[in-house]
């Protein structure tokens, strides 16, 4: 049988390790290259893109499944989590002046552009998927606070 290493695979162990265990011991993974938008717009506006990848991993996974987020129905689809390196593509992209936020009109997925974090037990700095959040207000971009990116 051969073994699936789709990025969605990939995806799809690490959250069936947090349902089965409470936590995955995965160490962060490239869920694909930092798209054009997000690089012409960080270039433009003096932003640092710690790399030119964008990374996911197990600890931020839990993060946006934790139980306190839970209780509040914001916990977003298993099958969303796992499809965004694909449809990320497709949806609105903004900048609120620290993150990139990724919507659908459904869910946000927030990504932080220079984030510290432990690879291989080294400190790198890396364009990282933080959380994402279920159920964001519809009017929630229409403000100042946030900078749409075409």
């Amino acid at each position: 049988m051969e073994t699936d290493n789709s990025i969605e695979s990939q995806i799809a162990a690490v959250l069936s390790d947090i349902h089965q265990k409470g936590y995955s011991s995965v160490q962060p993974f490239i869920i694909g290259k930092v798209e054009q938008r997000m690089l012409l717009f960080a270039q433009a506006n003096a932003v640092t893109l710690a790399s030119d990848e964008l990374y996911m991993s197990a600890k931020q996974l839990q993060h946006c499944m934790r139980a306190s987020k839970n209780a509040k129905g914001l916990v977003v689809a298993d099958i969303d989590l796992i499809c965004f390196p694909q449809n990320r593509f497709q949806m609105d992209l903004y900048y609120d002046g620290e993150c990139f936020i990724y919507t659908d009109g459904l869910s946000k997925f927030i990504i932080h552009p220079n984030y510290k974090m432990k690879v291989n037990r080294e400190e790198v700095k890396l364009v990282n998927f933080i959380t994402a959040t279920r159920r964001t207000d519809k009017k929630e971009f229409n403000g100042k606070r946030y900078i749409k990116i075409q």
